[in-house]
């Protein structure tokens, strides 16, 4: 009984409500479409797809927080495409930020919610 409490408990945690997941979609059209795309699907030779991207997948939350903070110079491979451009900075509250990578995570990377609103504070102030 404990056993799935927890995991009822862990599923609950990892999972984001239908309104969160319209903010992040709000956030990623207004911030992200201009280049990923509407449907995330990049731009060829230009702009990495963050719909079913690898390097999504495989980036670690801060390294995700610290993208979208700081920007991203330099060339990337992501699903063994090489892309060699640049992304600004992104001006995103905590919960901006809290609600697109859900959004990237859930909606195009077929995830699930990987971020609270508290958790990229943390991963902000860690810099």
């Amino acid at each position: 009984m404990r056993f799935s409490m927890c995991l009822a408990l862990a599923l609950i945690a990892s999972t984001a409500s239908a309104a969160e997941l319209d903010a992040g979609k709000a956030v990623f059209q207004q911030v992200c479409a201009s280049c990923h795309m509407a449907d995330g699907a990049g731009l060829p030779g230009a702009f990495p797809p963050l719909k079913q991207s690898d390097y999504f997948k495989k980036a670690t939350p801060a390294a995700l927080v610290k993208i979208l903070d700081h920007g991203l110079t330099g060339e990337v491979t992501v699903n063994g495409q090489k892309f060699n451009s640049a992304m600004p900075a992104q001006t995103l509250t905590d919960q901006e930020m809290s609600d697109v990578l859900n959004y990237v995570s859930v909606a195009l990377n077929g995830g699930k919610a990987m971020f609270k609103v508290d958790q990229v504070k943390k991963l902000r102030a860690a810099k």
